[in-house]
């Protein structure tokens, strides 16, 4: 049997904990005031929707600028 990729035997919780923490050092401003809560918020939805690429999740929640995503109208606010 072939060996099992690293990614899928990651928990959500630990690529979204890595991923918040990649953010806060290189783009800090994202995660001022309600930035981290939605940040997490969306790196949460991608991982449990088929996500796993870390570098792929920071530059979405970087590129979200800490804006509230709502997956029922897939805008940000």
């Amino acid at each position: 049997m072939p060996p099992r990729s690293h990614a899928f035997k990651t928990s959500t919780a630990e690529i979204v904990e890595r991923a918040v923490t990649r953010i806060n050092d290189s783009a800090a401003a994202v995660m001022e005031g309600q930035g981290e809560e939605n940040a997490t918020a969306l790196l949460r939805y991608l991982v449990e929707n088929g996500m796993r690429d870390e570098d792929d999740l920071v530059e979405l929640a970087v590129l979200a600028n800490g804006k509230r995503y709502d997956p029922a109208e897939g805008t940000f606010t």
